[in-house]
């Protein structure tokens, strides 16, 4: 997972550098996703698998406000000692202008997360708790028509889960893919993504 984070931040330097703004990117989108997820908790050896959606508004070319909703669907580990996982977050993100749809980003996004633990000492699950969350995200949409977009995400989460049976790390990896919609939220007279008008 780190070198694929690593191979990301250099592809997304990479795409920087091309300055040529087609209007594919452009103040007033607004653009919601649904994806699916799988993350990877290092600390525990556990792999998760996740329902996730978010929803992103353009306040400049560069710059967009993000919420992002994960939905915990199940360990892949029999017995994995996690047993709830959701999580929010909201923040910001800059994106590196490129010359096509392609719309490479980075971005910071703190949270939160209800998570509830399997107590090995006493057999029984904890009754959870919200814990606070701190992400960083990279990864790219891709506008290839008027109305939709894909878009690709990976995630690195710290937190801690902190009850009086557990106290489990919630640090974590994950990845998401998926397909979305956007439309111009000014709309304004002729104004689609594909055209230059700023």
């Amino acid at each position: 997972m780190k070198r694929t984070l690593l191979a990301l931040a250099l592809f997304i330097t990479t795409c920087s550098i091309a300055q040529y703004d087609s209007g594919y990117v452009h103040k007033g989108i607004l653009a919601g996703v649904g994806t699916v997820g799988v993350g990877e908790m290092p600390t525990h050896n556990i792999s998760n698998l996740y329902v996730t959606g978010n929803l992103e508004y353009y306040t400049e070319k560069n710059v967009s406000v993000r919420g992002d909703g994960y939905f915990f669907v199940n360990s892949t580990e029999q017995n994995s000692p996690l047993k709830q996982n959701s999580s929010v977050y909201f923040g910001g993100f800059y994106h590196f202008r490129t010359h096509s749809g392609f719309d490479p980003l980075i971005g910071l996004q703190p949270g939160a997360a209800f998570a509830r633990t399997n107590d090995s000492a006493y057999g029984k699950t904890d009754a959870g708790a919200i814990s606070p969350l701190f992400s960083i995200v990279g990864g790219f949409n891709f506008f290839g028509e008027k109305w939709f977009h894909i878009q690709a995400n990976i995630r690195y989460t710290v937190g801690q889960e902190s009850t009086q049976q557990s106290q489990f790390n919630l640090t974590e990896w994950s990845f998401n893919f998926g397909l979305g919609f956007n439309i111009d939220a000014l709309l304004r007279r002729g104004a689609f993504i594909g055209r230059d008008r700023f």
